[in-house]
């Protein structure tokens, strides 16, 4: 741990917050640590002091509730991961956290550090804004619930306030009839962060997509679903020649997306891959292994 002049670890939501909104100092909340630790190693986030959330019982559960799925926001990635019930009601969440990292990092950082950590390329949060999942915060003010996709606004950055802690997420669980997915393209599979991620879900009705969600990360500041590509699926019949379209139609919303930015022409080229891989899995049940 690196030194810091003042360091809580309280036992509570409400003795964290009144920390956090009573303090003078500038201190930021301690999840998994595997991204503010090492920044504030390398001298790299200016804070004064650190708020440990581990000691705060009921933020590692994962609960239903009627057909809503709730989990704290310390759960890490490999708890989900290894989660049955995500597993199998919501693969795509299980996919995206398995591919975070290397092991150790899946076993410490916590999918409320990820959504606060703002990356372009944070895996559990494509699949959170594909799910159109939300953040329920607490403050000494109250409680507020916001979409995950309205709390990220840009690189680092994200509309969450300096006394505010992410409690928990949630969302509703995909019916039954739904197929969803996540893949990653990383410089390296093992400890690669994204260069670009996309997450899916789809539902049919009479052999048509009648309902489709598609997220991307890393091909803006934040992760987001695009409208265009969702709309592109819908009625449309699942097949090879879908596959080839929407891929196709894929680069093309990457090149808009992108301009004349340094990385467009490689993004506008790997997104058709990565969306064949993903709609041949989901559509043809083609099995692909996440890269």
């Amino acid at each position: 741990m690196p030194e810091c002049s003042v360091y809580y670890q309280p036992e509570s939501i409400s003795d964290a917050v009144k920390y956090l909104a009573s303090a003078d100092k500038r201190l930021k909340p301690l999840a998994g640590g595997t991204d503010i630790v090492p920044a504030m190693r390398k001298g790299e986030m200016n804070v004064d002091g650190l708020v440990d959330l581990s000691k705060i019982p009921g933020l590692r559960e994962i609960n239903i509730d009627d057909n809503e799925l709730k989990l704290g926001s310390l759960c890490t990635f490999a708890q989900i991961e290894k989660s049955l019930l995500i597993q199998t009601q919501v693969p795509l969440l299980a996919q995206a956290a398995g591919a975070v990292g290397s092991p150790q990092i899946r076993s410490l950082g916590t999918i409320g550090g990820n959504i606060a950590n703002a990356s372009p390329a944070a895996d559990t949060v494509t699949a959170f804004v594909a799910l159109d999942a939300k953040a329920r915060l607490e403050s000494t003010r109250g409680t507020r619930s916001v979409p995950v996709s309205e709390l990220l606004c840009g690189v680092g950055k994200t509309n969450i306030s300096r006394d505010e802690i992410i409690a928990e997420i949630r969302f509703q669980i995909p019916s039954e009839n739904s197929q969803s997915g996540f893949i990653k393209l990383g410089r390296r599979k093992a400890l690669a962060i994204a260069r670009m991620n996309l997450a899916i879900i789809i539902t049919e009705h009479d052999g048509l997509i009648d309902f489709a969600r598609v997220s991307l990360g890393a091909v803006g500041p934040n992760p987001s679903r695009n409208t265009s590509l969702e709309e592109f699926l819908i009625g449309q019949k699942p097949s090879e020649s879908l596959i080839d379209s929407f891929a196709r139609f894929a680069g093309e919303e990457v090149s808009r997306m992108l301009g004349s930015r340094a990385s467009a022409a490689y993004k506008c080229e790997a997104v058709k891959g990565i969306v064949r891989d993903l709609s041949s899995r989901l559509f043809l049940g083609n099995e692909q292994v996440v890269i």
